[in-house]
């Protein structure tokens, strides 16, 4: 479940902070009625995404802050129902995420709030408007990127990741595996070590001479 937050909440995170790898501010919310768009929702979406692990990841809609009244609204509502719906089957996994609308007097801030998530990386799966199947991205500061050897490895291998503990698994279940072989070769060993010096006590001949070691 993701807590809103409110509009003063929202006002004071959009003027107290820069954007930044988890903060995004748009002048407008882009209705996704064309391929193109709705590349570009699901662009943001996981870049958003791959980038909040520890905490909640914004977008926010009609804002701009470069201007003295940053609050300047959206000029078209739209539905977290349909957005769930369009992400449906585009990235894997899938982010957990809602979209709402707040009012600011008589405009309509939009808020699309990611939760952190261990899930990453978070993968575009289909060719869809500019983005394609197989992309990973990132917000990196303030701009959208691919991902570095380095993001992958925290993915995988970092604090936050939840894919570590199943690895840890995996290699404790390899090493008691070829623990296991090395055990089973070397009671193979002894047994045909065992079964020479059993021939060659019972044929009576000089301890070694069938290759047992004694």
């Amino acid at each position: 479940m993701i807590n809103t937050l409110t509009i003063d909440q929202i006002i004071e995170l959009v003027k107290a902070t820069p954007e930044q790898a988890v903060y995004d501010w748009k002048s407008d919310f882009i209705t996704p009625s064309d391929d193109e768009k709705r590349g570009e929702f699901i662009k943001d979406l996981t870049a958003i995404a791959n980038a909040c692990s520890t905490s909640y990841g914004f977008i926010v809609y009609g804002v701009d802050p470069r201007k003295p009244e940053p609050f300047i609204g959206i000029s078209q509502s739209y539905d977290d129902a349909k957005l769930q719906q369009l992400i449906s089957g585009k990235i894997d996994p899938p982010p957990e995420f809602l979209y709402y609308e707040l009012f600011y007097g008589a405009k309509t801030i939009g808020v699309l709030q990611v939760k952190p998530t261990k899930r990453r990386p978070h993968i575009i799966s289909v060719d869809l408007g500019k983005v394609r199947k197989g992309q990973i991205l990132i917000r990196r500061g303030s701009a959208t990127d691919g991902v570095t050897m380095k993001d992958l490895f925290e993915f995988f291998y970092g604090p936050t990741s939840g894919h570590f503990p199943m690895i840890l698994l995996n290699l404790q279940a390899h090493a008691q595996m070829q623990t296991a072989d090395a055990l089973y070769l070397q009671q193979c060993f002894e047994g045909a070590n065992q079964a020479r010096r059993d021939m060659e006590i019972i044929m009576g001949v000089e301890r070694g001479s069938m290759g047992a070691q004694w």
